[in-house]
């Protein structure tokens, strides 16, 4: 799942990409950048990570 680093909403999708990368748009706040947050959906905030 991908979110956008300026205002943190998942309503976020690509609208360019190819030889010079890809290039992201968020629906929420109007970010426009190659810079995404990729965020595991399987951990929830107070999971803790280890054995």
């Amino acid at each position: 799942m991908f979110q956008c680093p300026a205002c943190g909403s998942r309503e976020i999708y690509r609208v360019a990409g190819g030889c010079m990368g890809e290039l992201y748009r968020c629906k929420e706040c109007g970010y426009f950048g190659a810079f995404i947050v990729e965020v595991d959906e399987d951990r929830s905030p107070g999971r803790q990570r280890g054995p």
